[in-house]
C-alpha cells in the first residue's frame, strides 16, 4: 500500500497502490504532500471539502489530485489525510516556512499516462506530474 516514484523521461511519474478507494486517495494525499514538502511534519488543524464530480473512477481520481495541487497553489494548503468520503474532505494545514521546507514546485497533474486499474490486490493508478 502507498506510493512509489517511477523513472520517467520528463517531470515526475508515480504509481499509487491501495486495497481500496479510500487507501488510494490517501496515497494520493501522501504523494502530493511529499512532492511539495518532503518529510516536513504536517498537522491536521484545517479541513477542506473537495468536489470531484466525474463519470468514472479514473477521472474522479485525476480531479481529486488536481484539486490538491490547486489548494497548494492558491492557499499553500498541505494535505495530511482523508477526513471523510461523502463529501470528500481532506485535513492538513497551510505551508509555514518555519516548519515546512519546499521540495519541488508542483505545477500540475497531467492526463498523459493516467491509468487506474483494479486487480486482485486492490487498486493501482499511474500518473505524471509537471514540475
Amino acid at each position: 500500500m502507498g506510493y512509489r516514484l517511477l523513472p520517467h523521461t520528463a517531470d515526475l511519474r508515480a504509481v499509487l497502490e491501495a486495497p481500496d478507494r479510500a487507501g488510494l486517495y490517501q496515497a494520493a494525499v501522501d504523494l502530493v504532500r511529499e512532492v511539495v514538502a518532503g518529510d516536513s511534519p504536517v498537522g491536521g488543524a484545517e479541513e477542506r471539502a473537495i468536489e470531484v464530480d466525474a463519470a468514472d473512477e479514473q477521472e474522479r481520481l485525476f480531479r481529486f489530485v488536481r484539486e490538491l495541487v490547486y489548494l497548494y497553489d492558491t492557499e499553500g494548503f498541505l494535505p495530511r489525510e482523508i477526513a471523510g468520503a461523502d463529501p470528500l474532505r481532506v485535513r492538513g494545514e497551510r505551508f509555514d516556512p518555519e516548519r515546512h521546507h519546499s521540495e519541488r514546485q508542483l505545477k500540475a497533474v497531467t492526463r498523459h499516462g493516467l491509468r487506474l486499474e483494479r486487480d486482485g490486490g486492490g487498486l493501482r493508478a499511474e500518473m505524471v506530474f509537471d514540475l
